[in-house]
């Protein structure tokens, strides 16, 4: 909770403006009710049907499969072929990164969040940022300073991130929740387990 809190924040969600999260899994879904609670309009990208389906669940306003058709078209017809004012990265593919910057709107940011392998390069048009003046952020740490905050948002239950659990296993089944956490399903989300 903490670092997507940092993340959101870093990347200065507004009430009113049109947030796409690109990717579903736990981060992702974190960082979109993230921009949700700061009063964004929120969107979210992932291929897989089951994670579309817990966007819509956890406040999405609508969500888009990237391999059924362009999801920068798609932002601009609900954007009056604006662009979105922020799109948070949470699938470390350096693809998405260029893609991202097409989706938001000149001005926007572009916050990446999954891009933290060392080994990683990524291009992208120079004139998105130096002409269109798109900017790009990074997060990746948590901050002791927002500590508190992050921790009323979880136990207050101000955010459903109960929702975002879906295996449960007894301890002595340790081996394979972590089995699972390692290799997720398309059901999959966050492991939890029990002592």
């Amino acid at each position: 909770m903490n670092t997507c809190l940092k993340a959101v924040r870093k990347a200065r969600v507004a009430p009113g403006e049109h947030v796409l999260a690109i990717g579903a899994g736990p981060v992702g879904l974190l960082l979109m009710m993230l921009a949700k609670q700061a009063g964004a309009i929120v969107y979210a990208s992932d291929p897989m049907a089951e994670r579309r389906d817990k966007t819509l669940q956890l406040g999405a306003t609508e969500t888009f499969d990237p391999l059924a058709g362009s999801v920068t078209d798609a932002m601009r017809t609900k954007t009056n072929g604006r662009g979105a004012d922020v799109v948070l990265v949470a699938v470390p593919f350096p693809k998405i990164v260029d893609e991202a910057l097409s989706i938001v709107r000149p001005g926007g940011r572009v916050l990446l969040f999954a891009q933290n392998d060392p080994q990683m390069r990524i291009e992208f048009a120079a004139a998105a940022v130096g002409v269109d003046e798109k900017e790009i952020l990074g997060s990746y740490s948590a901050d002791v300073d927002m500590q508190d905050e992050s921790a009323r948002l979880v136990f207050s239950r101000e955010l459903p991130v109960a929702q975002l659990i879906t295996h449960r296993f007894p301890l002595e089944q340790f081996s394979a929740g972590l089995a699972l956490a390692a290799n997720p399903t398309r059901e999959s989300l966050k492991v939890m387990i029990l002592p």
